[in-house]
């Protein structure tokens, strides 16, 4: 008996768009790095620190605090989420650390798609 159950008739097969598209897909490494920065856009407070980052250009922990109305810690352990996926970077003046948006095409496609949610456009 076949284990493989088929979901739908197809009247024409193209074996080789199949096959082409089967190898692109296992090969291509930039669709997990996609995947991580979606799944970093997929929580709210993520998304509102990159939001708040795109529009000041550069805010401390303290600040995004004061704006979300959370814990410093709670929001600095969002911050090394994003840091560790390269969508914000820091510098420090003193003993405070300002977190900006950061350079790359991972942190502008991030912030090109944040711009598009609320912008209300569909894509």
């Amino acid at each position: 008996m076949n284990t493989k159950q088929r979901s739908c008739i197809r009247s024409y097969v193209d074996q080789d768009l199949i096959d082409k598209l089967k190898t692109e897909v296992s090969a291509n490494t930039s669709l997990q790095e996609n995947a991580d920065v979606f799944a970093m856009l997929g929580d709210l407070t993520r998304l509102r620190i990159l939001y708040c980052l795109s529009e000041a250009g550069e805010l401390c922990v303290c600040d995004l605090s004061d704006i979300l109305g959370m814990g410093v810690s709670a929001i600095s352990h969002q911050l090394r989420k994003l840091k560790d996926r390269s969508l914000v970077k820091n510098r420090r003046d003193g003993l405070t650390i300002y977190y900006s948006i950061a350079e790359g095409d991972k942190a502008r496609g991030a912030c090109a798609l944040l711009e598009t949610i609320i912008s209300g456009v569909t894509v």
